[in-house]
């Protein structure tokens, strides 16, 4: 099966439809899609107040109907006679590892099910992992569009024909808008990396939000030649493990051949692990530059995660573990105009939430 879903961006809704389709099994599918669909509204919104981020534009009116199609997709719900949806054996297993926070065994399970039941999620992961990651091109209006602008686009995924790549597509793609040109640069990177499936600029944004939500991508601005691009990477392995952290998940996957998958989960209570996340920081800081003191935040981030091979997420908990130490070595700060959706904030919630964007060495 190839998953189509452009508004399910987050495993968060799929956790908001197990305790909706929990909490009212005998209620009619109009009812549970639109709780489902008031909740994760409820639920973006949230977020979005929490990072300081725009509020989301839509409705979300389609989402509660997606949410349960794909919790039967993974058997984690079933359609009755008469009413909606009801949660399967499977479905409570997972509903009883959310409601106990037992996040681990949760994520790990939630991954598998989502390459097993999508072949072309599947596809994506696994050509992140061969290929070391993708490279989106980013088309900057300030520049001209000529050959040797689009072949410095083209050079990361298309190496020594990029120049011929080129030419053949400006031949067929002349007179576009920067952001036009950059969807037909992005479409055709994704059929040479992904060629056995068809999947467009859309799609594969939003199943790499999924995938980011998932711990199973990372995304990161990279810059190479006169180039920006949006690198999205993994920071699991086929195997042999490159990390202490990444652990062998119990089930074997086919992309063109069997393999086995190794998550990235750092254990960041873990001192060895606080250890590595600090000596981490200290390159970042040597390698980028500061300001009054301080660092970006999103830049560090990219920089750690990139050289340790972890999730997004699994930075931030590690971030959060170094301040609650009893002397941290670390300390944050926030400037307001640096916010964005790709680069988000982190979030501390005590006894009451702060997000911060800066950081330094104590």
């Amino acid at each position: 099966m190839n998953i189509s879903s452009f508004n399910v961006t987050d495993v968060g809704y799929h956790y908001i439809g197990l305790r909706v389709l929990a909490a009212m099994p005998e209620a009619a599918r109009d009812q549970q899609f639109a709780t489902i669909a008031r909740s994760v509204l409820k639920y973006a919104r949230d977020k979005a107040l929490r990072l300081m981020l725009p509020e989301p534009k839509g409705t979300y009116d389609s989402v509660g109907e997606k949410v349960c199609q794909e919790l039967a997709h993974f058997e984690y719900a079933e359609a009755t006679k008469g009413h909606g949806y009801a949660l399967t054996s499977a479905g409570f297993e997972i509903l009883d590892l959310l409601n106990k926070k037992e996040h681990v065994e949760l994520r790990r399970r939630m991954a598998i099910v989502h390459l097993k039941t999508y072949a072309n999620l599947q596809a994506v992961v696994h050509a992140h992992i061969v290929n070391k990651g993708i490279l989106s091109p980013s088309v900057e209006a300030s520049k001209i569009i000529d050959l040797k602008y689009i072949t410095c686009l083209m050079r990361p995924t298309f190496g020594s024909t990029s120049e011929i790549e080129a030419g053949q597509f400006l031949e067929k793609n002349s007179n576009r808008t920067p952001k036009q040109t950059e969807d037909a640069l992005r479409d055709l990177i994704l059929t040479r990396m992904i060629p056995q499936h068809s999947i467009g600029v859309p799609l594969f944004r939003s199943m790499c939000d999924r995938l980011v939500s998932l711990r199973l991508l990372n995304g990161m601005k990279v810059s190479r030649e006169d180039g920006e691009f949006n690198r999205t990477y993994s920071p699991c392995v086929e195997g042999p493990p490159t990390q202490r952290w990444h652990q062998r998940a119990d089930t074997s996957l086919a992309a063109g051949g069997s393999y086995t998958i190794y998550l990235s989960e750092p254990d960041m209570s873990d001192e060895l692990t606080q250890r590595s996340i600090l000596t981490a920081l200290d390159q970042a800081f040597s390698a980028l530059k500061e300001q009054a003191g301080y660092f970006d935040l999103p830049d560090v981030r990219d920089h750690v995660c990139d050289s340790l091979q972890i999730p997004e997420a699994a930075f931030d908990e590690g971030v959060l573990a170094l301040l609650d130490r009893t002397s941290s070595p670390i300390t944050l700060g926030l400037t307001y105009d640096r916010i964005t959706g790709r680069r988000k904030p982190l979030v501390r919630s005590r006894e009451s939430t702060q997000i911060f964007n800066l950081i330094r060495r104590a």
